[in-house]
């Protein structure tokens, strides 16, 4: 176990980072900061127990017991300028009233059982897509933050828009938002989905990023077809002014599976490293969890 937990340990980035650090956003070098995803007020946080989504020994075995962590998953990987004055000043109460939003139409609906299931959600999409975005690029590693990169490649322009509140949405990207209801707190990152059906190679492949926790899964996709069907709700603020809130009605008919899309079905298929993904599981909806080390 002792191998297993310091493994799991330096691919989470839970290991303190001894010293100052590049944050992984803007670039200032210095004493780095905690960056809890999802962020506190948006989701229960509570003791938990960490593991991959693939979760193997390297004998193909599974591995049976994880990483248990006090407070919720929390990256060291980001400045204090970033993290609480862009993110938890600017972005995250945008974030969190749209959960709230959500969470009060949900009320509603299960004490009214003969209403349509359509819940309304209010937010600014700007401030809830650059949260979303902030916090998902800072779960990275502590390892990361050792050396700075003036360009991360396809997100870059992510990094961009989250830095910089003048800046349009950009267009080569699509933010998607469906009811989520699980406990399960799941992170992907750097993921590629395919869909065999289609014929042209060019329409057959798009990436991006995934942050799901009750109540709300968010999916980031880049370049994605015109063909390649993503069935739930478009919360792309493109065009949108920003500070102007906006509302979102969504379907709960149409939830999906609690795995979607990190367990595709159909014609999908998902590429992925493993590293780039973790599920957040609270200890008390664990069945049969095993006691493990503890981080705080």
């Amino acid at each position: 176990m002792g191998a297993f937990s310091k493994r799991i340990n330096i691919w989470s980035g839970m290991i303190e980072r001894k010293g100052p650090g590049y944050c992984v956003l803007c670039g200032h070098f210095g004493e780095l900061t905690r960056d809890h995803v999802p962020p506190k007020g948006c989701a229960e946080i509570s003791n938990s127990v960490l593991t991959r989504l693939i979760a193997e020994t390297d004998s193909g075995k599974s591995e049976g017991q994880s990483l248990r962590i006090q407070g919720g998953l929390k990256f060291k990987s980001i400045c204090g300028d970033c993290n609480n004055g862009r993110l938890g000043t600017k972005y995250d109460p945008e974030l969190k009233a749209f959960v709230d939003s959500m969470r009060a139409g949900l009320t509603i609906a299960a004490k009214n059982v003969a209403l349509h299931r359509v819940v309304h959600a209010k937010a600014d999409l700007h401030a809830v897509a650059r949260s979303v975005i902030g916090h998902l690029l800072a779960a990275h590693a502590v390892t990361e933050t050792e050396a700075w990169r003036a360009d991360i490649g396809a997100s870059e322009s992510l990094r961009q828009y989250f830095l910089d509140p003048a800046l349009q949405f950009p267009a080569e990207w699509r933010l998607y938002c469906w009811p989520y209801f699980s406990r399960r707190q799941i992170i992907l990152r750097h993921a590629a989905w395919m869909d065999v059906s289609l014929d042209r190679p060019s329409d057959k492949t798009i990436y991006g990023h995934v942050l799901k926790f009750l109540p709300f899964g968010f999916w980031l996709v880049r370049d994605q077809p015109s063909d390649f069907a993503i069935p739930m709700p478009d919360i792309t603020p493109t065009g949108m002014p920003v500070g102007l809130r906006e509302t979102v009605w969504i379907n709960l008919r149409d939830t999906p599976h609690m795995s979607y899309p990190e367990n595709p079905s159909g014609h999908h298929v998902m590429l992925c490293a493993d590293e780039q993904g973790s599920m957040m599981v609270p200890v008390k909806h664990r069945a049969g969890a095993v006691e493990s080390p503890r981080v705080e």
